[in-house]
């Protein structure tokens, strides 16, 4: 039997960005009311393969800060703020497009997925790549940071 030669993760990472899909292998299920929506294998994870990407508007600090006043609550958590090149920038998925990474939940505790920001035609592109091996049905996690997401603090008062 020969075994299949595994795509390097940032060229499959890159292939998936350049072309604006989302790789297969991976459903959106709802868990509950406090969760919401979340994104769940349907085939398996090697670690290191890349899952996906977090796709949205890359936006300025300043824009960002903008959109915050603006949006509802519900709307905020999708506005990732980062450092790059020594400049501060935003990917707001905040917009319902069918993307998955946008539905990956939070888990400080035990991710499956760890952030890596790849640059493709200059810009930078938050993706996730599996930090350890995944089966087919397990979701989709990854670290936050260390904000004081409300969610951490109600994980004690509500069933998940």
């Amino acid at each position: 039997m020969q075994r299949r030669r595994r795509i390097n993760p940032i060229d499959d990472a890159k292939y998936y960005v350049q072309s604006g899909r989302d790789k297969g292998g991976l459903d959106i299920q709802y868990i509950n009311a406090c969760k919401g929506r979340g994104l769940f294998t349907s085939t398996s994870f090697t670690k290191g393969d890349f899952v996906c990407e977090y796709r949205g508007e890359l936006i300025s600090q300043q824009e960002c800060k903008r959109r915050q006043r603006l949006y509802h609550e519900h709307l905020k958590v999708f506005m990732f703020e980062f450092k790059y090149n020594g400049k501060l920038w935003c990917i707001d998925a905040s917009k319902e497009d069918g993307s998955y990474g946008r539905l990956v939940n939070d888990n400080h505790i035990n991710p499956n997925t760890k952030k890596k920001y790849i640059t493709v035609q200059g810009k930078p592109h938050l993706c996730l790549f599996a930090n350890q091996d995944i089966n087919p049905r397990e979701e989709i996690t990854y670290n936050y940071g260390d904000s004081e997401w409300p969610w951490r603090s109600n994980v004690s008062k509500t069933t998940i």
